[in-house]
Order: structure tokens, then sequence, then C-alpha cells
């Protein structure tokens, strides 16, 4: 069992160079009828066709560096750009919000009353990990665009 990860990662070994390698990519997603996206230089971002996506639904970033006798493709999961950013600023809100009180209970604290704003550690704690069972959720839920998202990549990579 692997334990899960907030945006997946994975590499794979191509003998071909680099360039060569983004521009069949390009060429092929213009025919590709299991995903759309966009390509500039040695990167691209791939997803799921307009009609198939979900609020969970992936998107897989590729990039292509020079490996040992060809290209390597860098490629990452990752939900789309506006639900990744509501997460980034729930995760940072929640740390502020935890900084907050933990402050606030020790000022308590060393004024000798009641602590009552230490409540916040576990508060925390559980939205914290409610925050990463919904990005476990959303992959679960997102696992079978993940699966056919990495194996039109393989596919536009030949």
């Amino acid at each position: 069992m692997t334990t899960p990860k907030i945006r997946p990662r994975f590499t794979i070994e191509v003998d071909a160079d680099p360039d060569v390698l983004m521009d069949r990519l390009r060429e092929n997603l213009k025919r590709c009828p299991g995903c759309t996206g966009v390509s500039v230089g040695r990167h691209a971002e791939l997803f799921v066709p307009g009609h198939e996506q979900r609020v969970w639904s992936p998107w897989l970033s590729v990039t292509t560096d020079e490996g040992g006798d060809g290209a390597v493709l860098k490629g990452r999961f990752a939900p789309h750009p506006s639900v990744w950013t509501l997460y980034l600023f729930l995760a940072f809100a929640l740390g502020f919000a935890l900084l907050v009180g933990i402050s606030w209970g020790y000022a308590q604290w060393v004024m000798e009353q009641t602590p009552w704003a230490l409540l916040s550690l576990p508060g925390a704690i559980i939205l914290g990990g409610l925050l990463f069972l919904a990005s476990v959720l959303g992959q679960r839920l997102g696992a079978e665009q993940m699966v056919q998202l990495r194996a039109v990549l393989e596919e536009l990579t030949r």
C-alpha cells in the first residue's frame, strides 16, 4: 500500500531529444480524443475534456529535461488550479488560526487566566486532517481520470 500524496509525481525515461519529444506531444495532442491541453517549450498541461471535468478532475503537468540517453519526462498530477489555490488558502488560514490560537492561549496562561484559546490546537489538528482527507477523497474520485491521462501521455510520446 502506498502512502497518499497531495500531488503525486512520476518520471518516464524516453529515448528521444526533449524538444523533439515535446513537438511530437504537441502534434499528437491536436488529434487526441481522450484529453485536451496546452504546451509551450518543454512544458505541457494535460487535462480531461470539458464534458468529463469535475471538481476533482486532475491536471497533469509535464516537463521534459535532458536525461542520460534521451529525455526524462517529469509528470505531476494536481487538481484544477482554482481548486489548488483554495486548498492552499485553507491550509494557510488554518496555520495562521493555529498560530494565533496558541499565542493567545500562551498569553492567557502567562497571565494566570484559563487558557481556553489553546483549544485551537485540537481543532486545527481535526480540520487539517479533514483537509487532507478531502485531498485523498479527490484523488480517489479522480483516480480513473489520472490513469487515463497517464495512458494518454504515454501514447502521445510514442
